[in-house]
C-alpha cells in the first residue's frame, strides 16, 4: 500500500531500478539504495546510491516509500525488516518469471564467464553473493513459514538430453521410468485450485516435458483451472515441431528453450521457431519465448552431490538453503522430493497419492527439513555438499 507522499527511494541500482525509475518518474525519486560498496556515493541516471543503513534513516525520517527493484528482492526485504523499514512494496514481483527479458536469444556467457575448472566455480563472486542473498532470504522466511510458491508437477521422469552436468541425462539414469496418471495430475490442481494458487507452475523438474505426449492438454488444464498461477515450462527444444510450439506457447505464460549446442549454434527446431518469431513481430512472442544458448559440456552446481561431472565438492555446512521454503517438486510418482537438485529422489518428504499438499508442506518432514536447514547444510545429510544458492 503506498503512502500519502509520492517521494520515494529505488532498492537496486541496476537494470529493474532503472526501469522502476521509468514507471515512478525522476522527479519522485531522490535515491538509490545498493550493498555494492563500490556504487556508493556515485550516481545512476542523476540519483546518488546510498547505502541501506542511510536509507533506513531516510525513510524513518521522511516518510519515503521502498521500491525494491530487483530479483532478488526477498533477501532485500529482509534486510529491510531488520532494519526497521515497514514501508516497502514490490516493482519485481517474488513470483517474477524466469527470465526477465524481451530479447529473444539470450547468450548467458556473454554476462557471466564459463567457469573452466571446478575450484573457479567454487570461487566464483556469484557464489560469494548468492550465498549472502540465501542466508538473509531464510531468515525472513522462516518467521513467515508461508506456502510455497513454486510448484514443479513432473509428469514422466525421462529426458533425451546428454548434458554432462545432469544427473539424470539419458546415459546415466537410474531411475525406474514413471509416467503420472490423468487422475493424479488433475487431482493435484484441483487442490491447488481450492487453494486459489497464484505463484509459478510447470509441468517440468529433472526431465524432458514435451516426451510426454500430453503436455500441452495438461497445461491446458492447469490454466483453465489456475488462471492466477504464472505457467512457465523449461524444454531443450529437440521434440518442438512449430504447430507444437504455436499450440503451447498460447497456454503458457513463459517458455524456456535451453538450446544445448557446444559452439552455441541453434538446433533445426529451435531454429524455425526463432524464424516464426521473427516473422511475426505482431504476435509479440519475445515477451513470454525466451531461447538460452547452453553448452551441454559445462561446470555448473554439483546439484547436492550428483551431478556426474563434478567430483571436488567444497562443503558448505554453515549455510542455509532457500529452497524448501518455497518449492514443492511432485514427481510421476506423486512422491514429493526435498527440492528440484534431488533428481535421484533420495529424500521423499511425503506422497501426494496418499496425503494432501497442505499435510506435506506443513508435514513433519518437511517441517524437520527447513528447520534442519536454517540452522545450516550440515544438519541435512548430503546438502553440506550442495553449491546450489538460488533464490527459488
Amino acid at each position: 500500500m503506498y503512502l500519502n507522499s509520492n517521494k520515494y527511494l529505488i532498492f537496486g541500482a541496476g537494470f529493474y531500478g532503472q526501469k522502476a525509475l521509468e514507471q515512478y518518474g525522476s522527479q519522485n525519486v531522490d535515491f538509490f539504495i545498493d550493498n555494492d560498496s563500490n556504487k556508493i556515493g556515485t550516481f545512476c541516471n542523476g540519483k546518488e546510491i546510498i547505502t541501506p543503513a542511510r536509507a533506513a534513516e531516510l525513510a524513518k525520517e521522511s516518510r519515503y516509500q521502498v521500491i525494491i527493484a530487483s530479483l532478488y528482492a526477498e533477501s532485500m526485504a529482509a534486510q529491510l525488516d531488520e532494519l526497521g523499514v515497514t514501508e516497502y512494496t514490490f516493482f519485481i514481483s517474488p513470483i517474477h518469471g524466469m527470465y526477465e527479458t524481451e530479447e529473444l536469444i539470450v547468450n548467458p556467457y556473454l554476462q557471466t564467464k564459463e567457469a573452466e575448472s571446478e575450484k573457479e566455480w567454487s570461487d566464483s563472486q556469484k557464489i560469494r553473493f548468492a550465498r549472502e542473498e540465501v542466508n538473509k532470504a531464510v531468515e525472513r522466511l522462516h518467521r513467515q513459514q508461508g506456502l510455497f510458491n513454486h510448484i514443479e508437477i513432473e509428469t514422466i521422469n525421462r529426458c533425451n538430453g546428454i548434458c554432462s552436468f545432469c544427473p539424470v541425462n539419458r546415459n546415466d539414469d537410474p531411475r525406474e521410468k514413471a509416467v503420472m496418471s490423468v487422475e493424479l495430475f488433475k487431482d493435484i490442481i484441483g487442490q491447488l485450485e481450492e487453494m486459489q494458487y497464484s505463484g509459478r507452475l510447470t509441468t517440468f523438474s529433472n526431465n524432458e516435458p514435451l516426451l510426454d505426449d500430453r503436455i500441452i492438454e495438461f497445461n491446458k488444464y492447469a490454466k483453465e483451472h489456475l488462471p492466477k498461477a504464472r505457467i512457465h515450462m523449461y524444454t531443450n527444444g529437440t521434440l518442438f515441431t512449430l504447430d507444437k510450439f504455436k499450440e503451447l506457447v498460447e497456454v503458457l505464460d513463459e517458455l524456456i528453450i535451453d538450446n544445448y549446442n557446444q559452439e552455441l549454434q541453434l538446433i533445426k527446431p529451435v531454429k524455425e521457431i526463432v524464424e516464426y518469431c521473427e516473422a511475426h513481430p505482431e504476435l509479440e512472442l519475445n515477451k513470454k519465448v525466451t531461447v538460452v544458448l547452453r553448452k551441454p559440456q559445462e561446470i555448473l552446481t554439483n546439484r547436492g552431490g550428483n551431478a556426474p561431472n563434478r567430483k571436488e565438492f567444497v562443503e558448505y555446512p554453515g549455510d542455509r538453503c532457500l529452497l524448501p521454503y518455497k518449492q514443492m517438486i511432485v514427481r510421476p510418482t506423486g512422491q514429493v522430493s526435498l527440492c528440484c537438485n534431488d533428481a535421484l529422489g533420495k529424500w521423499t518428504l511425503g506422497d501426494l497419492t496418499k496425503e494432501s499438499i497442505l499435510d506435506v508442506w506443513y508435514g513433519t518432514k518437511f517441517t524437520k527439513a527447513r528447520e534442519a536447514l536454517y540452522k545450516g547444510r550440515q544438519y541435512c545429510g548430503d546438502c553440506r555438499l550442495c553449491d546450489t544458492f538460488s533464490m527459488g
